[in-house]
């Protein structure tokens, strides 16, 4: 037992982070020694930025949010067992064991820097910036274990369910490797109570790499509205409307919709649009740790070129392809990309947005177009949030539908007519179908939403899947093998083992 527990260890403990010189101008820490404890602004500044660097991989990108995209029934790109929901302990699909140790990784990391960082003395640290320091390790926490929570929890499920996360608030060792799961009250408890110290004692927003104030206000909002709009729990909605429409009420000229979409993407982590981001360090290792989803995935997931006869473009959708060609913004997400095998010079079609040249002509391009970013919050998600709360809180229907018209007159670049919902299915209908338009395969937005939002009485992931059987303790992935094996105090989610 002693030897399962190092070395599960070492998975937390032991992996090398990249470098964050681009994020702090220092080597992150992320090695438990007494070399690289942390004592000093310098050494405190590199923890932090030991976690923002542990992002720096498929898991906190493509292959997270593709698989999502694949679960909702939109494509199916990364595995069947996504799309059919059928996975289990013994065949969790291929992504879902590195998902969860690098989430656990970056967990330790957040951990490390906050343990640290609040031992510090004043003489060290000022006790203002210290504090600042460590409200953003834990909202870095608190972003964590709300990954986990809607990948590995029942996120859904009411305070008494027994199947939380593991919440961990101190750096793993051989003492505490064993450890219980939270219940789902717990578990929201814990990140709750992160969030809270965030939104008190973290700055305000200043670059979308870092977090800031305004993220833990709209991560908060963005927990309780996933689970507040799947239970109609009223508290919940209300309270995430509060916090959307504090960021709204005190913009940041830095933090803004753009006018052109094309912009967006084309300035990836440099756009205004974003609120919080994953950057990617310009050390020559971009189309590795932009990964394999985003680089190459979801290219050949999409329409290999040309297309026969009797084809049409899809860009890899299975669902939505109507809704999705009939909007202005189709010709700008998508579009044709070469083939990512350096012997593959055919072209296919999919979501260039994400994919960009893809991983050989980006790199071959002059100057490289390597800028793979993850989209984990951007300012016209406030938009959507505020119309969805709108319109589950009672609002009328025209009040409702304006958040997103605001949104759509920002753009000029492509130009989006206002909608006119006529009734209150055909306005949660034009809601979802904006979630889906506006964010597909950018931040799991689409997934959550197909459970969430209804059609004919049922989860739209069921009509979207053709009314397949949907199973609700299927949607989160099973915990891995390494640990269930490892934890003997792990309990498998249910339906699952």
């Amino acid at each position: 037992m002693k030897k399962k527990l190092y070395v599960i260890l070492l998975l937390f403990v032991g992996a090398v982070l990249p470098s964050c010189k681009d994020f702090l101008d220092e080597q992150p820490l992320h090695s438990l020694t007494g070399e690289n404890a942390i004592k000093d602004l310098t050494t405190a500044k590199a923890a932090l930025g030991g976690v923002y660097a542990s992002f720096q991989n498929d898991s906190w990108s493509g292959a997270l949010y593709v698989a999502q995209a694949t679960k909702s029934g939109f494509v199916n790109i990364t595995a069947q067992t996504d799309y059919d929901l059928t996975y289990n302990e013994s065949n969790p699909g291929s992504n879902v064991p590195g998902i969860w140790q690098n989430f656990y990784k970056s967990l330790n990391a957040a951990n490390f820097a906050i343990e640290g960082i609040g031992k510090l003395s004043d003489a060290a640290v000022p006790l203002a910036e210290r504090t600042a320091m460590v409200a953003e390790g834990r909202c870095l926490r608190a972003w964590i274990h709300a990954n986990v929570l809607w990948n590995f929890g029942h996120w859904w499920a009411e305070d008494a369910d027994a199947y939380g996360i593991i919440c961990r608030d101190e750096v793993i060792s051989l003492k505490n490797v064993l450890k219980a799961r939270s219940t789902v009250g717990e578990s929201y408890q814990k990140i709750y109570e992160d969030l809270d110290y965030a939104i008190a004692n973290l700055g305000e927003f200043s670059s979308p790499r870092y977090l800031s104030k305004q993220f833990a206000k709209a991560l908060k909002a963005k927990l309780l509205l996933y689970r507040g709009g799947y239970r109609n729990t009223t508290a919940d909605l209300q309270l995430s409307l509060t916090l959307v429409n504090e960021i709204l009420a005190n913009p940041s000229p830095s933090f803004a919709m753009e006018s052109s979409l094309a912009d967006v993407y084309g300035k990836a982590w440099d756009s205004n649009e974003n609120l919080f981001v994953r950057y990617l360090e310009d050390d020559g290792s971009r189309a590795y740790t932009g990964g394999f989803n985003y680089t190459y995935g979801i290219i050949y997931g999409g329409d290999r070129l040309p297309l026969p006869i009797d084809k049409t473009l899809t860009a890899g959708l299975k669902y939505g392809v109507d809704w999705f060609k009939a909007d202005p913004r189709w010709p700008v997400v998508t579009g044709s990309v070469r083939a990512p095998e350096t012997w593959d010079d055919k072209q296919c079609y999919c979501f260039k947005k994400l994919a960009r040249l893809g991983r050989y002509a980006g790199a071959q391009a002059n100057p490289k177009d390597e800028k793979y970013a993850a989209y984990y919050f951007r300012y016209s998600e406030l938009y959507l949030m505020k119309a969805e709360l709108l319109a589950r809180t009672g609002a009328a229907i025209s009040t409702a539908i304006a958040p997103i018209n605001e949104m759509r007159s920002k753009r000029t670049n492509p130009v989006l007519m206002p909608l006119n919902p006529q009734n209150s299915d055909e306005l949660m209908d034009l809601i979802f179908k904006e979630i889906f338009m506006e964010l597909f395969m950018e931040n799991g937005s689409e997934m959550f939403a197909a459970v969430r939002f209804k059609k004919d009485g049922q989860p739209w992931i069921v009509a979207i899947k053709e009314n397949k059987a949907f199973e609700l303790n299927k949607l989160c992935w099973p915990i891995p093998r390494v640990e269930m094996v490892n934890n003997t105090l792990m309990v498998q989610n249910p339906d699952l083992k």
